[in-house]
């Protein structure tokens, strides 16, 4: 990956697919939900959605572009853009 990274972040394979990944911790399910509509906000926003796990206390987000077959800068940028949801 020639990209640079935004920190916490990681990248993981699936497929031969390369994707940003990183998850949220809460201290509750619902902080979880509330924070995964914020990131679904923002990608309807973007028309750019990412994939979103929730399970109690942790919200797992990947980004991706499926017609670049991987990370772009446009997945960088809503990383970083999760990130600040998260502050």
């Amino acid at each position: 990956m020639a990209l640079p990274i935004p920190e916490r972040w990681q990248i993981l394979q699936r497929d031969s697919v390369e994707m940003l990944s990183r998850e949220f911790r809460f201290d509750n399910f619902s902080n979880a939900m509330a924070f995964a509509s914020r990131v679904g906000e923002a990608a309807d926003a973007a028309d750019h959605h990412p994939e979103i796990t929730v399970s109690w206390g942790s919200v797992r987000v990947l980004w991706w572009s499926h017609d670049a077959g991987g990370v772009t800068e446009r997945d960088i940028s809503l990383a970083e853009a999760t990130d600040r949801l998260y502050e």
